[in-house]
């Protein structure tokens, strides 16, 4: 892996189209998660480059999530 510098000079790049689904999980005890992510920004790092040679790309973005509880986990209001 290489060192990736945090500080170096960084400019945003435009999304133009994204695709964002649903990772579900279904648990054991019948609980079944969603997560989704939300890109809300893309940067690229100026002159940082992986180990393959391509531009390094920092990524704003949050997590929706959506849990369903199993049968019998919910308390009664």
């Amino acid at each position: 892996m290489s060192e990736i510098k945090t500080d170096s000079p960084q400019n945003e790049i435009d999304v133009l189209e994204t695709k964002e689904m649903w990772s579900e999980c279904r648990l054991s005890e019948g609980t079944r998660l969603r997560i989704r992510p939300v890109i809300i920004a893309v940067f690229r790092a100026d002159g940082q480059y992986n180990t393959e040679g391509e531009p390094v790309y920092n990524i704003k973005s949050t997590l929706i999530t959506d849990v369903r509880a199993g049968d019998g986990l919910t308390q009664s209001r």
